[in-house]
């Protein structure tokens, strides 16, 4: 529903410029043809600007969601591989650790899976405590054995490092000035095209709501990939599903 208003919001804004526009266009003298050609220039000059924004912000929002989508493989490939080598802990190491591991993965999913922010606040204050749990089952484990340490600590500390990682991607997005004046000079670029259309002394009401409807669609794609976590296009949790089924 809120990414439906978004489109709807976006639509409407750029109709309403584009009337404004066509309104101010309407009240300056048409036989002026000098303020013609230059309208023509701004125009075009605007409209190429509003494009070139537009490709940037996709561009960054669609290299940030495949990051994304890669961290997620590289969480569940860490986690697996931990999970694997736990085997070669004694006993009761090998089962805590095997345990934290099995927990910390279903709350990834669960993270991943949930919309309610208390919940995933509470999972992530969960994360330091598993942390704490696995490395001490692990040292516990390989105490005095520099082999099997060898063996069993640096996948841990992948698993420790891509949180953080994962943590600092979940919060990267477009900076909201950029989006500021991406939306701002879409509005501007609306505003000239309908000053054109009131200089003519004629409505476009469809190549209006057509160039209106593409650079909602697109404005919208872009915040709706830059924020996974709130729109239609959903990050996949599936390789931490298959992570944690692997541990059943």
């Amino acid at each position: 529903m809120n990414e439906l208003l978004i489109v709807a919001g976006l639509l409407l804004g750029g109709l309403v410029a584009s009337e404004i526009g066509y309104r101010i266009g309407a009240g300056f003298k048409r036989s002026d043809d000098a303020l013609n050609k230059q309208l023509d220039v701004i125009r075009s000059a605007t409209l190429a600007l509003v494009a070139f924004l537009v490709a940037f912000a996709f561009s960054g929002a669609a290299t940030r969601f495949v990051d994304r989508l890669d961290m997620i493989v590289s969480e569940a490939n860490a986690l697996g591989t931990a999970w694997l080598r736990a085997d070669v802990l004694p006993e009761p190491q090998r089962a805590e650790l095997k345990a934290t591991l099995k927990e910390y993965t279903a709350d990834r999913v669960a993270i991943l899976s949930s919309h309610d922010r208390d919940e995933i606040v509470r999972l992530v204050a969960k994360v330091r405590g598993l942390h704490e749990r696995m490395w001490t089952a692990a040292l516990a484990g390989t105490q005095g054995d520099a082999p099997t340490m060898n063996l069993v600590l640096p996948p841990l500390n992948e698993v420790f490092d891509l949180h953080t990682a994962h943590l600092a991607l979940a919060t990267r997005h477009l900076p909201r000035p950029i989006l500021i004046v991406l939306l701002t000079t879409a509005a501007v670029s609306l505003v000239l095209v309908g000053v054109g259309n009131g200089r003519s002394g004629r409505r476009f009401p469809v190549l209006d709501a057509i160039y209106a409807a593409v650079l909602a669609v697109a404005l919208w794609m872009t915040i709706d990939l830059d924020r996974p976590r709130q729109g239609i296009i959903q990050i996949s949790s599936q390789p931490l599903a298959d992570a944690l089924e692997a541990m059943q």
